[in-house]
């Protein structure tokens, strides 16, 4: 209690004793309100750009990560985001390069992680994963020796991830950083400042480190013109989200007191607010300070005067399933996935599910073709290209690299292979247009189909699917017929 407390209760402990439980209440609601929303301050007026609410952004970054860590639905949606735009990797194929192009790519691609754990695919979903959930993330460039790379190209991709910019560098070379992005005098982004080790880490050193704007690979979904610094897409229904972890919560309690048998002693009290009587026996106070007593079979207990017994009656609360698939349909579309992919399939049928499936699959589309692929993956294959021709594995530096994301899983397989067929027989859609949209590299899948059907042939195997023998041979031609 401050003074003023002290004094009143001094005078008067009847209302010392209300304020400290006043206190007390205003508290607990506070605590609660800002569970998930965070301190009043925290949040500033912006236009919604990222760029225009730097001093929440770290207080916004730290709340978003509490909750993908500790809420399921949460976890959920990162999954089914991650999962639907990266998937097991997008894979790349280099388009016509030599035999040894295509080693020295795929022996890569096992080894290009910095700090020597994942492979290519790995990295990808890592990536993405933090670029969801943070809103953005870098690729660093690491440039190796000869003997350090052993073999190998001399390349590694190191990911940071927002945690690591330089925020309090405010200058460098007469050019303006902000938030650990320097900028030059027209605007344009020429160098990051990280630090060397994380700062939330005991002892960690606070030493920043410059790196040049084309080592490094800032991969985030822009939305703004002339937007700087990536958006989670968590920070809209951190809110929503939060209220769906309380409602449950809240039912939960209310099922626990409903198979409890609870009662409760209330007192009373005269007209100057002096309570009859005093709690006697075995009374156990909790740490709030509230006493409870004990429930025996067959026991006899004597009230004090001024006290009687009431028993628990919690009544029921109709409308939660509404109110919380309410909830999730609007974090669901936050999110920018269907309320489906947290779980709930039980009011869905085949036409409704492949309708939203289908608007998924567009936005998922649209970040791969426009992010993922032009900004990260395409600046990847490049800078192999050239380490790998700078350190002479390679005489050329320029082949196209053909990007394959993973296929999207039929809902009905039989329905669309046939439509996929009537289209090539109508001449509406090209073999190779298919073969990439689910997935794979159409002179890969033809090289194999090839190398298939040959050692079907030599083993004398026959399938289904084969066509017969004499299509092979090339066909004779028809003798003319003389016109009547």
């Amino acid at each position: 209690m401050n003074v003023m407390d002290r004094a009143i209760a001094a005078v008067s402990p009847v209302w010392g004793a209300k304020r400290a439980a006043a206190r007390r209440a205003i508290g607990h609601l506070n605590k609660q309100s800002q569970r998930y929303v965070g301190k009043p301050g925290d949040w500033d007026r912006n236009t919604g750009n990222p760029d225009d609410a730097r001093p929440a952004r770290a207080t916004d970054r730290k709340r978003v990560i509490d909750l993908v860590s500790s809420d399921p639905f949460a976890r959920k949606a990162l999954s089914a985001l991650v999962n639907n735009t990266v998937g097991w990797g997008i894979t790349g194929a280099p388009k016509k390069a030599p035999t040894t192009f295509r080693k020295l790519w795929n022996d890569w691609l096992k080894t290009c992680d910095w700090y020597g754990r994942l492979g290519f695919n790995g990295l990808q979903e890592l990536a993405v994963r933090t670029m969801f959930r943070e809103g953005e993330v870098f690729v660093v460039f690491q440039t190796l020796s000869l003997a350090e790379a052993a073999g190998s190209v001399p390349l590694r991709l190191q990911l940071l991830d927002a945690g690591m910019l330089a925020t309090s560098v405010y200058s460098h070379g007469g050019n303006d950083v902000s938030d650990g992005v320097e900028c030059d005098a027209r605007g344009r982004i020429v160098a990051y400042h990280f630090y060397e080790g994380r700062p939330s880490q005991r002892w960690a050193s606070y030493r920043t480190v410059r790196v040049p704007a084309a080592d490094v690979i800032h991969l985030f979904v822009q939305e703004y013109v002339g937007q700087r610094r990536g958006h989670s897409v968590f920070n809209t229904i951190v809110k929503r989200l939060g209220d769906i972890d309380e409602s449950v919560e809240a039912e939960l309690v209310r099922k626990n007191i409903e198979a409890c048998f609870a009662a409760f002693i209330t007192q009373g009290v005269d007209d100057d607010g002096v309570v009859f009587g005093q709690l006697q026996g075995d009374a156990e106070a909790s740490p709030l300070g509230i006493q409870s007593e004990g429930l025996t079979p067959g026991m006899v207990s004597r009230l004090a005067p001024g006290e009687s017994v009431k028993f628990g009656d919690p009544k029921a609360s109709g409308g939660l399933n509404d109110i919380l698939r309410l909830a999730l349909l609007s974090a669901a579309a936050g999110a920018g996935i269907t309320y489906e992919h947290f779980g709930d399939l039980s009011n869905v049928n085949y036409s409704s599910y492949r309708a939203g499936n289908l608007e998924f699959q567009r936005s998922t589309g649209r970040i791969q073709y426009n992010t993922l692929i032009p900004v990260f993956l395409d600046r990847v294959a490049a800078r192999f290209q050239e380490a790998a021709f700078t350190a002479g594995l390679m005489p050329n530096r320029v082949y196209e690299m053909g990007w394959s994301p993973p296929p999207f899983e039929s809902i009905d397989r039989a329905k669309e292979a046939t439509a996929d067929i009537l289209e090539m027989a109508a001449g509406l859609e090209s073999r190779p247009n298919l073969v990439v949209a689910r997935g794979y590299d159409p002179e890969q899948l033809r090289t194999e189909i090839a190398e298939d059907r040959a050692a079907n042939r030599d083993a004398n195997l026959v399938f289904a699917g084969d066509a017969p023998p004499s299509q092979y041979a090339p066909a004779e031609a028809a003798p003319a017929t003389a016109a009547e």
